[in-house]
């Protein structure tokens, strides 16, 4: 019987550790599997960043560059009627017209985003409305403000001179912030953390 026992007892150890082998080895597996499972879905969201960054670029970048090219289109403008002795209407009214050509750059601009860089359009508003209504005080067009048509026109030259300067600084800090958003591959700000 000593015999028998022993066997018995033999084959409970070693039943007992091959079922915690098993055991063992099924957590490991698990465990492992949920690393898998985690590490898949953070790389199929930094994957889903990028492509919604690339898949945005190219609007973005258009929206800025019409931006960009309209705000030097009316400093252009706005500079050579500073340059000139008189203020002609037509020429008040296509700065008005280009002024709101910027607005509608600004207006897409907003939409395409992101926000950091639309809010950097404030300063290229800012100036180039600051100079049109300048401009229409010169021109002594009616709509424009009443603090401005009781200025002197050297004031108004001036402030319009100003203005340009401002514009010009406006568009150096929406540059580069656009130029930061395009640079953006949709890198990871958020990460899947396990549970």
């Amino acid at each position: 019987m000593d015999a028998g026992i022993a066997a018995l007892l033999g084959a409970a150890v070693g039943a007992v550790g091959t079922g915690a082998a098993a055991v063992t080895s099924g957590w490991l597996g698990a465990r492992t599997a949920q690393q898998q499972i985690i590490a898949q879905h953070i790389q199929a969201e930094q994957q889903r960043r990028f492509e919604h960054a690339r898949d945005r670029r190219e609007p973005r970048s258009q929206a800025y560059a019409d931006l960009i090219a309209q705000t030097q289109k009316l400093g252009t403008l706005i500079n050579v009627m500073n340059g000139a002795e008189a203020y002609a209407t037509g020429d008040v009214h296509r700065v008005m017209e280009e002024t709101t050509k910027l607005l509608r750059c600004r207006a897409r601009v907003a939409v395409e985003g992101p926000v950091n860089v639309a809010d950097r359009t404030e300063g290229v508003i800012e100036a180039a409305t600051d100079c049109r209504d300048a401009l229409m005080a010169l021109a002594s067009l009616p709509g424009a403000p009443p603090e401005l048509q009781a200025t002197s026109r050297s004031e108004l030259i001036e402030l319009c001179r100003d203005g340009v300067e401002s514009l010009a600084e406006g568009l150096t800090v929406f540059v580069d912030e656009a130029r930061e958003a395009l640079d953006d591959n949709g890198g990871s700000k958020h990460t899947i953390r396990p549970a």
